[in-house]
């Protein structure tokens, strides 16, 4: 007779979460035992504390857990726990929580599948190949590009037609160890030389299409989107290659000096940044992240030893990136000229940077030069360049008084138009207050005149975001149902298996958990209902905070008292009950059941008397 994936699951007493995870249903039992064995391996090896910390880096010790603002909902005071003994996560305001594969699906997204695959690479753990049909599309598109990449890099070392990328990359000084690291490629001129390769490995036309290698021509065949051309694999900040960007080698050919993979399903230009799965680890130690334009600016600065280094390929500041980059710093140095009288757009990507309470300076190059062509004149200068850096509005106050007459009413004028641009979109009172008062000074001009005409010209044209509401629609626990948790928290802190009248907890979940109270101590979670599982985190991140507070013989006697006060406010629940029956049968003329009743009233009172202690006290 076969079994159901969470019959499995139990009898393995293995926590596998098949749930979200189409195609794993046909799976063969031989899988699913693998399947549960190396989810196993993975959490084992998988410090989840430092994976949330990439994503959530104002997570802080509190006890022995982990806690800071939920990055799942907007809250003011902290309510979300990593637990490093019990290798989960969970947010008392939101209720969401899981261990270290539901935290990546959650931020990132993404089905179990690619969770799974996602942390492998991380915990060095090699995954058996699976039955084709029960991969995702986003796996297999992975795995497309990851090949492709392979291809590229081997054209780029052997091919013929490659001479010129290869002419290029020994003109840039970029050793062939650099190309090898950064897995640099090369795309034949030719119409179906990627395209007749995937084939070959077994993928479909519409696949090849859909990661955003090739096009459909005229015919319905397919031709290579990228052809005579140095190609720079675009990988996400796991290391996995989502796209590319691709630069011309023969100007008279068609299209732009550098074309990028078209949007996909996994591919999107706005939340990307060339480098960061290189430049992540070095951004959290010298918290401080570089943004440069180019690729090869990034690679560069890789080569010479700096490598918190990370490139936005020529677009502005996105909203997604600077999400990526807070998670491993609040400071940004922008290695480029944010061309101040002009580029509307990087305004607005610095207005995101700074309404995510993010710290910009600028690294100033001389005139004409890109951080690649000063790293490969000196990289110590390169260095020098960004300990120099100043923060963006003081470089942009030296660089519009160079740019205009501070002595002229017309010069005055021009400079004040585009400072008070800049200070319009400062979100903290107190340091745009400074920079009014700088600016004040500077041109003679009162300082509330300028206010008013920050005012009068509105000069951004972006509102403040308003913070998403911090109702949680969570409804408050009352005090009964917070000792009936609090209650089997302590069992849980020493695993006690004490036997309770089911009707002294508050609730059918409660109760549920009582039930299961072998698989909570044991923090099989996601063997629980899901119904249950929230409230299971709640009370294993209890037990955690309760085992380190508490002695055993302190949590022993508050249980005892809890019981106690539970049962009391179970007898006068039952006293209120009997009350309104007694009142009943008495103006229904009930004598038998007024004898009932009173007798009951009367056995209830005494069981009161010898346990007089109550919640409500």
């Amino acid at each position: 007779m076969e079994r159901s994936h969470s019959g499995l699951v139990r009898l393995l007493g293995k926590q596998v979460d098949l749930k979200g995870s189409r195609g794993f249903e046909s799976l063969p039992l031989r899988h699913l035992i693998f399947m549960s064995q190396i989810t196993d391996q993975i959490r084992e090896q998988v410090d989840i504390v430092e994976l949330v910390r990439e994503y959530v880096p104002s997570l802080k010790k509190a006890g022995t857990s982990w806690k800071a603002p939920c990055p799942f909902h907007q809250e003011k005071t902290p309510s979300f726990i990593v637990s490093p003994v019990k290798q989960i996560w969970h947010c008392f305001g939101c209720s969401r929580g899981g261990d270290v594969f539901g935290f990546i699906k959650e931020t990132e997204g993404i089905e179990f599948r690619d969770a799974l695959r996602l942390l492998a690479k991380r915990a060095g753990v090699k995954l058996e190949r699976q039955d084709p049909k029960a991969e995702s599309e986003r796996t297999r598109l992975l795995d497309m590009l990851r090949l492709s990449a392979s291809w590229y890099h081997q054209a780029l070392l052997k091919a013929k037609s490659g001479d010129k990328a290869r002419e290029y990359l020994t003109k840039r000084n970029v050793k062939s160890e650099t190309q090898s690291t950064w897995q640099l490629g090369f795309s034949p001129d030719a119409w179906e030389g990627l395209t007749t390769y995937l084939h070959s490995r077994g993928y479909l036309d519409q696949e090849i299409v859909k990661a955003g290698l090739a096009s459909a021509n005229d015919r319905g065949g397919l031709y290579d989107r990228f052809r005579n051309r140095l190609m720079f694999p675009i990988t996400d900040v796991h290391g996995s290659v989502i796209g590319f960007t691709a630069r011309k080698l023969n100007e008279e050919d068609i299209g732009g000096k550098y074309i990028n993979t078209p949007e996909t399903s996994i591919y999107h230009k706005s939340s990307v940044l060339y480098g960061l799965s290189r430049a992540k680890q070095e951004i959290r130690k010298q918290d401080l992240a570089v943004v440069v334009e180019g690729n090869m600016d990034c690679i560069s600065s890789h080569e010479a030893g700096v490598t918190n280094v990370v490139a936005s390929s020529g677009t502005a500041l996105t909203s997604e990136q600077i999400q990526l980059l807070k998670r491993y710093t609040k400071n940004i140095a922008l290695a480029f000229d944010p061309d101040i009288a002009g580029q509307d757009a990087l305004m607005r990507g610095l207005e995101v940077a700074w309404r995510a309470d993010m710290s910009i300076s600028v690294i100033s190059l001389p005139e004409g030069v890109d951080p690649d062509d000063l790293i490969k004149k000196s990289s110590e200068e390169w260095q020098k360049a960004i300990e120099s850096r100043v923060e963006l509005m003081d470089w942009v106050f030296n660089a519009v008084s160079k740019q205009h007459d501070m002595n002229s009413a017309q010069g005055k004028k021009q400079a004040a138009g585009i400072i008070l641009a800049w200070i319009a979109r400062i979100p903290d009172p107190i340091e745009q207050t400074h920079y009014l008062q700088k600016l004040s000074n500077i041109i003679n001009v009162n300082e509330e005149m300028l206010r008013s005409i920050i005012a009068k010209k509105n000069a951004s044209s972006f509102k403040e975001p308003q913070p998403e509401s911090n109702n949680t629609n969570q409804p408050k626990k009352d005090i009964i149902e917070q000792a009936g948790i609090r209650l089997l928290g302590l069992m849980s802190s020493d695993k006690l298996d004490i036997a309770l009248e089911e009707d002294l907890l508050a609730n059918s979940q409660l109760r549920e958990l009582y039930k299961s109270r072998i698989e909570l101590y044991d923090c099989r979670i996601d063997e629980l209902p899901q119904d249950l599982q929230a409230l299971g985190r709640e009370i294993i991140m209890l037990s955690d905070d309760l085992g380190s507070s508490l002695t055993k013989e302190e949590r022993e006697q508050e249980i005892g008292q809890i019981i106690n006060r539970l049962k009391s406010s179970s007898v006068r629940n039952k006293l209120s009950s009997l009350r309104e029956q007694i009142r009943a049968a008495e103006e229904q003329g009930d004598t038998q059941s007024l004898d009932t009743y009173l007798a009951q009233y009367q056995n209830l009172n005494k069981e009161l008397s010898a346990n007089p202690k109550s919640l409500n006290q």
